[in-house]
């Protein structure tokens, strides 16, 4: 009887062993979609965890432009245990939001010993799967189109310097640059996968978690701070 019942507690906590490695190995996987043509725009962001059970999507489908204010229209989707909500607003991004969230940006900063060295000792356990973009330019000038063909190459090739020195690249990314001689036009299209496994996002969080309640002022400034923005 004792050797049956030992041999089930075995048994259930080798399974719970098993779900935890599975669970730690499991990705998260986040896709990012971004076209634009014109007037047209369609931004998509879609986070996906634990083998699909757990998922995000955020769909902008138009992006407006008034003065010194984006209007966005957002449609978001979460889905988790068997349950699924949607939710759809309208938001503006101004100048003032922008410049706020840059200074909530720095208190945090100023607040959390080992940030940044944090934030690239979290991005190093990212892995880049995939990485487009493509770009349709031209100003309606041979001479000042081809000088911006030059600066957008410039610009991709810096981020991309970048991003291969924080990430661990999988794949080989896909640049393109294409001149329009003819006309003025300007048209784009981004598409990017990254995962990281899910432990080491919640290791991640909790070294993150251990650094606020470090900080002057604890997590409960913390708090204050991001609930200001």
């Amino acid at each position: 009887m004792y050797g049956s019942l030992y041999g089930w507690i075995t048994a259930a906590v080798l399974f719970l062993l098993l779900l935890l490695i599975i669970v730690y190995v499991s990705p998260i996987v986040i896709h990012g979609h971004i076209r634009k043509t014109g007037s047209n725009d369609d931004i998509e962001f879609d986070v996906k965890g634990l083998f699909g059970l757990v998922s995000y999507q955020m769909h902008i489908p138009t992006v407006e432009f008034y003065g010194r204010v984006f209007k966005l229209h957002q449609e978001m989707t979460g889905s988790g245990a068997g349950m699924i909500s949607t939710q759809e607003k309208d938001d503006e991004v101004g100048f003032e939001r922008v410049m706020k969230g840059i200074e909530t940006f720095k208190q945090v900063i100023q607040l959390t010993s080992h940030l940044p060295s944090w934030v690239k000792q979290t991005l190093s356990k990212v892995q880049l799967k995939q990485w487009y973009w493509a770009t349709e330019i031209g100003v309606g000038d041979a001479m000042w189109t081809a000088m911006a063909t030059g600066g957008v190459w410039s610009v991709k090739t810096t981020m991309l310097g970048i991003m291969s020195q924080l990430l661990r690249l999988k794949a080989d990314p896909q640049l393109q640059v294409q001149p329009n001689y003819s006309k003025a036009s300007f048209s784009t299209e981004w598409s990017c996968t990254a995962q990281i496994r899910f432990g080491h996002a919640i290791v991640a969080g909790i070294h993150l978690l251990r650094s606020a309640k470090k900080s002057k002022g604890g997590v409960k400034e913390w708090q204050n701070i991001l609930s200001k923005a």
